[in-house]
């Protein structure tokens, strides 16, 4: 994989703001530095993105970019998808934007091993229950 350069996230900065516009109190990517750490966070998180989120970045240069991402969206589309992937999951590593989301992170949730669910009292298997079983055969195959 070739490595990134500055060209690529100047790029990349570009196509974040334009994928994730700043809006109401809401910052725009490169004003959380998703084109910078961020994305270093993620490429490191998921290297497996490198190639095909280069190939896009690279792709998009020196072109208009709602064209050039509809270009790649229908003819490059593990590329698109890997620069989307990238610039919503760096978006959303920023304490500022899940701070602005009120979004705290991921909490531990209390569960009791011993106490009965919610869901077996209140009601709302009662329908699944009266339904029966389901039963779909599985088609047999030519090898069958």
């Amino acid at each position: 994989m070739d490595k990134l350069n500055d060209e690529d996230r100047a790029i990349f900065a570009i196509l974040a703001d334009y994928l994730i516009p700043e809006y109401g109190n809401k910052p725009a990517p490169t004003a959380v530095g998703v084109h910078k750490d961020l994305l270093d966070k993620v490429l490191a998180v998921r290297p497996d993105l490198s190639t095909d989120f280069l190939r896009g970045v690279r792709f998009c240069s020196d072109k208009d970019v709602s064209e050039a991402l509809n270009a790649l969206n229908k003819d490059d589309r593990i590329a698109f998808d890997a620069i989307t992937l990238v610039a919503s999951g760096g978006y959303l590593m920023s304490e500022t934007v899940r701070e602005a989301m009120g979004y705290p992170g991921q909490v531990p949730a209390p569960y009791d091993p011993h106490e009965t669910p919610e869901y077996m009292t209140n009601g709302m298997l009662e329908r699944v229950t009266m339904r029966g079983p389901i039963y779909r055969p599985t088609p047999k195959s030519e090898s069958d």
